[in-house]
C-alpha cells in the first residue's frame, strides 16, 4: 500500500491520531526545552571557577606589590606570577567549559525532542498529505456533481474495496448485487462518511431514501 494513496481509516480517527501526534511531540519539546536548561544549568559550576580565577588574580595582585619588601621580595615575585598564571588558567578554563556546556545544552535539547518526534512525523505526514489530498478531490466533486452517476459509482465501489466486511452489511446486506444493480447511493454515502465527510455523506443518504429502490445509481 502506497502512502501517499493509503486506505484511510474513518475521519474521526484521523482526528484522534493528529490530536495525539500533536501532543506527542509538543511533549518532547517541552522535556527538550528542560533538559536543555538543566544542562546549561551546569554552566553555574564555570562561572564558579572564573570568579575563583579572579580572586586569585587580586592574590598576585597583592604578593606582587611585595615585591620589593627586602630579603623576600624576590619570592613573593616569584609566587606572584605563579599565582597570576594559575588564575589566568582557571578563568580561561572556566569560560571554555562554560561555552562547551552551552553548545551541549543545545545539542542535547534537539536531540531529546526530535529523536522521539522526527521518525514517527516522517512516517505520518505523507498518510496524512496523501489523506487530505484524497479527502479535498472527494469533497469538491461532491459540492460540483453530488448526483454524477459516474461519481457515486466511483465511491461506492471504493467503499465495497475499503470498508470493512461487517461495516459493508450494516450499510447494505448485499453490496456486490447492489453495485451490479447500478444502486449506488448507500454504498457511496459510507465511502463519504468513512472520509469524514458526514454533511455530504447524508445527503447522500436522503436521495438514496427518496429515491425508488430499483432504480439506478
Amino acid at each position: 500500500m502506497s502512502l501517499a494513496d493509503p486506505s484511510a481509516p474513518a475521519g474521526r480517527l484521523i482526528r484522534v491520531v493528529d490530536v495525539a501526534l500533536v501532543a506527542w511531540t509538543a511533549v518532547w519539546l517541552v522535556i527538550g526545552l528542560q533538559v536543555a536548561r538543566d544542562v546549561r544549568g551546569l554552566t553555574q559550576l564555570s562561572r564558579t571557577v572564573v570568579a575563583g580565577g579572579r580572586v586569585l588574580q587580586v592574590t598576585g595582585d597583592e604578593l606582587g606589590a611585595l615585591s620589593t619588601v627586602p630579603f623576600v621580595g624576590d619570592q613573593l615575585g616569584t609566587m606572584s606570577r605563579q599565582v597570576d598564571d594559575a588564575a589566568n588558567q582557571a578563568i580561561a578554563s572556566g569560560r571554555d567549559s562554560a561555552g562547551r556546556v552551552r553548545s551541549l545544552s543545545v545539542l542535547l535539547g534537539f536531540a531529546v525532542a526530535l529523536v522521539p518526534t522526527v521518525p514517527l512525523l516522517a512516517l505520518y505526514a505523507p498518510l496524512r498529505v496523501g489523506r487530505a489530498r484524497e479527502v479535498r478531490a472527494v469533497r469538491r466533486a461532491a459540492m460540483q456533481a453530488p448526483g454524477d452517476p459516474a461519481f457515486q459509482q466511483f465511491l461506492a465501489r471504493r467503499a465495497v474495496e475499503r470498508l470493512p466486511y461487517h461495516r459493508l452489511r450494516q450499510v447494505t446486506p448485499d453490496p456486490w448485487s447492489d453495485l451490479a444493480r447500478g444502486q449506488y447511493q448507500r454504498l457511496a454515502a459510507a465511502e463519504l462518511e468513512r472520509l469524514g465527510l458526514s454533511r455530504a455523506s447524508r445527503r447522500m443518504r436522503t436521495q438514496a431514501v427518496a429515491r425508488p429502490e430499483g432504480a439506478g445509481g
